[in-house]
């Protein structure tokens, strides 16, 4: 009895707990913002056409976090450079991240530079395939023979080994930014945005066949997905991917944005394997690109759209115009007093649902009410509580009904026990007295 009504004033306590709690949380869904922060951020972009680094770095941080990717084991790391102020935006940019054959860029850089120089010719032979046919899949579909191709007559016509070739392509980093991780076939997001600077300032004249395909190249629409980049201007991409297996999930992707003032446009990512994150990002810096444009080359950015619209209009589709064709072959001088490069101090990203909303300008989350699924759940577990405490009470009831008719049975079969030994005793006495009589 006292164990039962022990277990009782528990359940009972446990409701009462559960009660506030419920009440806590309907209070704290009232708090919630209905507007993502993404959305209530201002524009990054300042009135004399830089850009504001902190502001770009809280809406990263809000977009991963109102998209479940916060979790620990999940990274992302970015590299943005904006041609028209030189300047520079990094986010976790030195970390080292699987590049899942990502070396192809510098190693097809490479042999473009031996078609440049007549030293080889697209017909050249390279292990069994043709080099054009070679650097033509890799870069458009990332062909895996074509990648061993290439690295084994790396190897056998001049000795090296593919980790030597991206040094030469990585601008002014120094010797020990190379550390073991790079040799363990890592790289950082800042070390391929550097090689893609080279890619994009060298262009087609020491670079021949490269950038050619980087344009034909649509790798799981990384970077166009959903937000229509490629549909107003050029997109040079090229992208290494992992999925699965015993190891992370990785998705790169680098880029550059042919708008009137080009920017390059690197991400990297673990574990996160949602393409529309991927997407919603390179969707907010399509659209960064877009306003700085418009703040460097307002007449060019408008010339060019208006371009765009005649050629829609002719229903020729949206082609990339004269004026942005010149800003491609001549990327725009740095402005004089440009900022030094901006980089905030790395933040460890710590990451799980909700595609990111479609559109062209910022690519933020839709807005979306408090879910009350936690509160029913409270509710419900509530219930069930009430539920087994009431049967509970109505088991212990009935237990002591039944103990009590027991009890009472007991009682009255030893009474008539006691009885029955009594008229026996009697019984034997008056033989007794019958027989001495």
């Amino acid at each position: 009895m006292k164990r039962m009504n022990r277990f009782l004033s528990i359940i009972l306590a446990l409701v009462l707990v559960f009660s506030m709690q419920a009440r806590n949380l309907t209070a704290f869904a009232e708090e919630i913002p209905t507007e993502p922060l993404t959305e209530t951020l201002p524009s990054p972009v300042l009135e004399d056409g830089h850009f504001d680094a902190d502001l770009l770095k809280q809406w990263v941080d809000a977009y991963l976090d109102e998209n479940y990717w916060n979790h620990p084991g999940c990274e992302m790391a970015i590299a943005f450079w904006y041609s028209g102020t030189d300047e520079t935006w990094f986010y976790n940019a030195d970390e080292w991240i699987g590049c899942v054959n990502w070396y192809k860029l510098p190693v097809c850089m490479h042999y473009a530079e031996k078609l440049k120089s007549g030293e080889l010719t697209k017909e050249s032979v390279v292990t069994g395939i043709t080099l054009e046919y070679a650097m033509s899949t890799l870069l458009e579909h990332s062909s895996g023979p074509s990648l061993y191709s290439l690295v084994t007559d790396l190897s056998d016509r001049e000795g090296l080994s593919y980790t030597d070739v991206a040094k030469q392509y990585a601008g002014d980093l120094p010797e020990s930014y190379f550390t073991s991780e790079y040799y363990n076939n890592a790289y950082t997001a800042r070390l391929m945005m550097e090689i893609t600077k080279t890619l994009f300032k060298g262009g087609e004249d020491r670079f021949p066949f490269v950038l050619e395909n980087m344009k034909k190249s649509q790798p799981y629409d990384m970077f166009k997905r959903d937000w229509n980049i490629q549909t107003k201007w050029e997109v040079a991409q090229t992208h290494a991917a992992d999925w699965g297996g015993e190891g992370d999930d990785l998705i790169h992707c680098t880029a550059i944005f042919y708008t009137p003032t080009p920017a390059i446009l690197t991400i990297m990512t673990k574990n996160i394997w949602d393409l529309d994150i991927m997407g919603g990002v390179a969707g907010h810096f399509f659209a960064l690109t877009e306003e700085l444009d418009l703040k460097q080359h307002p007449e060019r950015t408008a010339q060019a759209s208006a371009g765009e619209s005649a050629g829609t209009a002719d229903g020729q589709g949206t082609e990339l115009t004269d004026t942005t064709a010149e800003a491609v072959e001549t990327p725009a001088q740095p402005v004089a007093e440009a900022e030094p490069v901006i980089e905030p101090e790395p933040v460890v990203l710590p990451p799980e649902e909700t595609p990111p909303a479609a559109g062209t300008e910022a690519g933020p989350v839709e807005n979306s009410a408090p879910s009350p699924i936690p509160i029913l759940i409270v509710f419900f577990i509530l219930l069930l509580l009430i539920i087994l405490c009431v049967i509970l009470l109505i088991i212990h009831k009935r237990r002591e009904r039944e103990r009590r008719r027991r009890r009472a049975a007991a009682r009255r079969r030893r009474q008539r026990e006691r009885e029955l030994q009594r008229r026996y005793e009697e019984e034997e006495q008056e033989e007794y007295y019958d027989e001495e009589e």
